[in-house]
């Protein structure tokens, strides 16, 4: 078989079912295998890289899986990598495969080459592991390793290189089985010394992270907050990681009634979380001691906050052992009525409208994919979700174009769920030719563009700052017949009143829909 044969076999092995890519010459082989491949692997051709990669991020989102995108290299790499870096803040378990020009030419100054760029030096800052492979045989163990990082520790985006040579050659090799990457729990002595200090407290406040969403531990949190009677707040990027409705649930982390919280609590509990600078109000916000930090990421452990115990592993596997362990012990600890009191001061918080109206009509499993746009700020507080991978958002880099996109690869994910995606004008229009992408598979996702014909976040820093506003102007097209013009269905509403019928014909209609919102 050839390399580029030998490739996707690893990749079947490893239980790959779906890629989002944009061809060229250097992967022909790959893609010759994925021709006679169809019924194992589907391929999504995008019409832009950096949508190339937001579809594989918002894939593995949704489904805590990972998701695959496949670009040339150079100019094809440079465009994926603004999604990569994406994926790289939010921690997305993402493979990057990306082709090189034949191995001989490695030593050769890369700006006189093809496509030429030295991408591990370009895009190590923004990869949890690089694999170059340049000789056919190095391909299984290459794929070996990168799945590895990539469902081990705290998920990261991986990058494969491969040398057009290699993908041309011929090899038989055997396929190395799925790796399920290495997962470690806590030692003994870290899980004596939390439950002594849950022992000794009276209103211990649990934080849960994305780290939760990773790891899919909804229930093993939920019946951990139930023997210690205590409230869940989200950090932005946890939300999702229980649903909202929860008796558990007292909303974000950095919201006033998680804050009030805080501050009664003579115990905190981070699981899964880094204490990114959103949460933490760039890290001026103090965090009551002690602190128990549970966290698949090593290194986090006593990089923003001291912890009295801090845990360096799987948040499931280590809720598993927290959970087995106080189901025998005399737990006394936990706020009682305050408990509800708490929950009924989260829930009582009036939303805006539009996010009010949005959250009736969608169902409760479906998907929202928020690009960066006012509206979408205020969706973070106001829209609650109830499953892990149901709200996709650019949580930490803030990159606009992540909205379209993003809902894309969570469609695909799961078909015959609604996604919708919550974009403003400017950010849509950086990733619309994707709509095409949507249309030519006949995915139903729903975009709302909030349309007022400027970036409004940039207009209002600007008017608190100097009073004046420069370079924030739109002129944008006609996005009805815009989105017409690629074969959706396009809608408008220039009336509040009309905002939720509309929204109810658009996801009855089972078709890709442009909704513009004037504002």
């Amino acid at each position: 078989m050839t390399g580029g044969t030998l490739f996707v076999e690893c990749l079947k092995a490893q239980g790959i079912e779906v890629i989002f890519g944009l061809p060229g010459n250097h992967l022909d082989t790959v893609y010759e295998a994925l021709y006679h491949n169809q019924e194992t692997i589907k391929h999504y051709v995008t019409r832009h890289e950096g949508g190339t990669a937001f579809m594989a991020d918002g894939y593995a989102r949704a489904t805590g899986d990972i998701g695959v995108c496949m670009t040339v290299p150079g100019p094809g790499s440079n465009n994926a990598s603004i999604g990569i870096c994406e994926a790289y803040t939010a921690c997305s378990p993402v493979l990057w495969i990306t082709g090189q020009n034949p191995s001989y030419l490695s030593q050769k100054d890369p700006r006189k080459c093809f496509h030429g760029l030295d991408q591990a030096a370009a895009f190590a800052p923004m990869t949890k592991h690089i694999e170059i492979v340049h000789r056919v045989e190095q391909i299984p163990n290459a794929v070996n390793r990168a799945f590895r990082e990539l469902r081990s520790g705290r998920p990261g985006p991986v990058l494969m290189e491969l040398a057009t040579d290699a993908l041309q050659a011929d090899i038989d090799l055997p396929i190395p089985p799925r790796n399920y990457g290495i997962q470690t729990m806590a030692n003994e002595n870290d899980i004596d010394e939390v439950v002594a200090l849950i022992k000794s407290s009276e209103h211990p406040l649990i934080i849960s992270g994305g780290g939760i969403n990773h790891t899919r531990a909804t229930k093993e949190l939920l019946d951990f907050a139930k023997l210690l009677d205590s409230p869940i707040a989200m950090t932005g990027m946890g939300k999702g990681s229980i649903p909202e409705d929860s008796p558990y649930s007292i909303g974000l982390f950095r919201d006033g009634v998680a804050q009030a919280a805080m501050k009664t609590s003579d115990l905190i509990i981070a699981i899964g979380t880094r204490f990114t600078y959103r949460d933490t109000g760039n890290w001026s916000l103090q965090i009551p001691q002690p602190l128990i930090h549970i966290e698949a990421d090593v290194d986090e452990i006593h990089k923003e906050y001291h912890a009295s115990v801090g845990i360096g592993a799987n948040p499931k596997l280590v809720l598993q052992q927290l959970n087995a362990r106080l189901q025998d012990e005399n737990i006394d600890c936990g706020w009682g009525d305050g408990l509800e009191q708490l929950h009924n001061q989260f829930t009582s918080i009036e939303p805006p409208r539009i996010l009010k109206e949005l959250r009736d009509v969608m169902p409760r499993d479906a998907i929202l994919s928020v690009d960066v746009n006012i509206t979408g700020y205020g969706a973070l507080s106001h829209f609650p979700t109830y499953s892990a991978g149901s709200y996709i958002f650019s949580g930490i880099s803030v990159a606009m174009g992540i909205g379209l996109t993003a809902a894309i690869g969570a469609q695909v994910a799961y078909p015959k769920r609604k996604v919708v995606a919550l974009c403003g004008d400017g950010g849509f229009l950086m990733t619309s030719p994707d709509l095409a992408t949507a249309v030519m598979y006949d995915l139903p996702v729903v975009t709302l563009v909030m349309n007022d014909n400027q970036y409004t976040s940039i207009e209002r820093g600007q008017l608190r700052r100097f009073g004046k506003r420069i370079g924030v102007e739109l002129v944008n097209p006609d996005f009805v017949q815009f989105a017409e013009s690629f074969g959706a269905i396009g809608l408008r509403v220039e009336d509040p009143e009309d905002f939720r019928p509309t929204l109810e014909k658009a996801l009855s209609l089972d078709k890709p829909v442009l909704v513009e919102v004037i504002k």
